[in-house]
């Protein structure tokens, strides 16, 4: 196992390459000019010029390349934002607890409210409790969260007054700021978990361990908690973590509506302004995270499935083996 964990890690090195570099090209061929939204519309052409020879815009895009992954990968400096001049990796520091913090609020609601739907839709299947949860599912799918997030807005912060409408609070008051920002944008996962569930479960409730476990009077609690939904989360878990992709990219929206100081509003604002280090360093940062997301996906693989956890165990034995002989 350790091996395999090994493996995954020196695996995130070329991802993480490959989005700085992206990012990077992406951002060098964006329309605008960086040093005339710093220096704003009185900037003479000399001011322009200056500021160009400063940043270094006016060099190769394979020199301007090499420079920062330099800096980014051996050095480890993400370098400062043009605009204000604060360091990237301070203010990443700073942001990115509050963007997991609602990533895995978003996933915890969509998977509890989810799996559930799920199961019951699968056990109750074609009757009217199917039809019930199938169809919450799709209105999940078809809601924008945008706009349900304004109706929440109008609703339990405008009329009602009982939550927060924008920012953060500390402490365990401020986990009432995530409630609304949460809801509104797990709509999506929680259908994609429900549909996920119910069809996991009824590939699995038709296999014959089932019908022996219901055969020897296993009660049907236990039969579907113990022997079906625990054999049916391979797939629900795989969905849990491109969920966990999903959630992150899209706090951007979520974050940029109720003006939550996350990695999303720091993203967006950078991309306004022609920011390309926050924009570079943002990235860097959420691709590890979501590499590293998936690699726990992989351990939960063998935690739920003995047979994957076996394959690991044998391939330790025959290495064992090799070795003696």
């Amino acid at each position: 196992m350790l091996k395999y964990v090994l493996k995954r890690l020196i695996w995130m090195i070329p991802i993480v390459l490959g989005v700085a570099i992206l990012v990077f090209i992406m951002m060098t061929f964006c329309p605008g000019k960086p040093e005339e939204i710093i220096l704003g519309p009185s900037a003479t052409e000399t001011e322009l010029a200056a500021k160009r020879l400063e940043l270094g815009l006016d060099d190769p895009i394979v020199l301007r390349l090499g420079r920062y992954m330099s800096d980014v990968f051996i050095h480890f400096d993400l370098g400062k934002s043009w605009l204000t001049n604060v360091d990237i990796t301070s203010s990443i520091k700073e942001r990115l607890p509050r963007t997991l913090m609602l990533t895995v609020t978003t996933l915890l609601i969509s998977v509890g409210i989810g799996i559930p739907l799920g199961v019951i839709a699968a056990i109750k299947q074609n009757k009217w409790q199917d039809s019930l949860c199938m169809v919450l599912a799709l209105i999940g799918v078809a809601i924008p969260n945008f706009w349900l997030a304004l109706l929440l807005v109008l609703q339990f912060s405008v009329k009602l007054n009982w939550l927060p409408a924008l920012g953060i609070g500390t402490g365990l008051a401020g986990i009432k700021f995530y409630i609304l920002p949460a809801i509104s944008g797990s709509t999506g996962g929680l259908a994609s978990c429900a549909r996920q569930t119910r069809s996991a479960m009824l590939d699995v409730i038709r296999a014959d361990y089932i019908t022996t476990a219901r055969s020897k009077g296993v009660p049907e609690r236990d039969v579907i908690m113990k022997h079906a939904l625990k054999n049916s989360l391979i797939p629900i878990i795989t969905v849990m973590g491109t969920m966990f992709g999903h959630f992150l990219g899209g706090a951007m929206i979520i974050e940029t509506i109720f003006a939550i100081p996350g990695m999303g509003t720091y993203i967006i604002g950078a991309v306004n302004s022609r920011d390309y280090p926050i924009v570079q360093g943002g990235s860097i940062f959420l691709a590890i995270t979501f590499s590293f997301c998936m690699l726990i996906v992989d351990l939960l693989y063998a935690l739920v499935d003995p047979r994957i956890k076996a394959q690991y165990a044998s391939g330790r034995k025959k290495r064992k083996v090799k070795a003696n002989a």
